[in-house]
């Protein structure tokens, strides 16, 4: 039997101590899809912000993102991230019964031709409180601002966005406006969306 072609190449490993190696291997990153909903006015906001000069693609927008550090799980490189670049301490809102962040990713990036050839987990956040944002927390000139933007495609349509984020909200944004068409928008409609992507990707889930 022939063994069929592949484009892998095997990570480059240093042993720095006697049974200590390190692998030089693609980075692993986290994105936050942060989305709070309003219950008065049974709409949708996601947490955003735009980046500094200190990084790549500045004056542009994203969601809160960033990388896996070491001895750190997914779910709380999520936190972390949304403490420093946005200010919110979600393990306080989660233990206020105000935030629902999963244990595991709703999507995973692993193109190569993608950015960097990152590896991406992009985590859905759920929130039924907005409290109010701040950039004390980033490194100096790591984010310029941050703010909770309406999901409707109008609001999504005004910034220039950075890593294709946009393309998530305006799934997101068109997904509501069926909802609410059919009159079935309410505060699960967040993970109604992703359980649709997940079943559509994932038809054995």
């Amino acid at each position: 039997m022939s063994t069929p072609p592949f484009s892998n190449r095997q990570n480059p490993r240093v042993e720095i101590t006697p049974g200590k190696v390190l692998y030089d291997s693609r980075s692993v990153a986290v994105t936050a899809v942060v989305v709070a909903h309003d219950v008065a006015t049974n709409t949708f906001h996601a947490l955003v912000s735009e980046r500094g000069t200190a990084v790549d693609h500045s004056g542009k927008w994203c969601l809160v993102c960033g990388y896996l550090d070491w001895d750190e799980g997914l779910a709380d490189a999520i936190r972390r991230e949304v403490f420093e670049e946005a200010g919110i301490d979600l393990r306080m809102l989660e233990s206020l019964g105000l935030a629902i962040v999963p244990g595991q990713p709703v999507f995973v990036q692993a193109d190569p031709r993608w950015h960097r050839q990152n590896v991406t987990a992009r985590f859905s956040v759920e929130l039924t409180a907005r409290p109010e944002p701040t950039t004390a927390n980033a490194e100096p000139n790591e984010v310029t601002a941050v703010r909770w933007m309406p999901v409707v495609a109008a609001e999504i349509d005004a910034l220039p966005w950075a890593f294709g984020h946009d393309g998530i909200l305006h799934e997101l944004a068109a997904f509501f406006e069926e909802e609410r068409a059919r009159g079935a928008l309410d505060p699960q409609s967040t993970r109604r969306f992703y359980r649709q992507l997940l079943e559509s990707r994932y038809p054995f889930a």
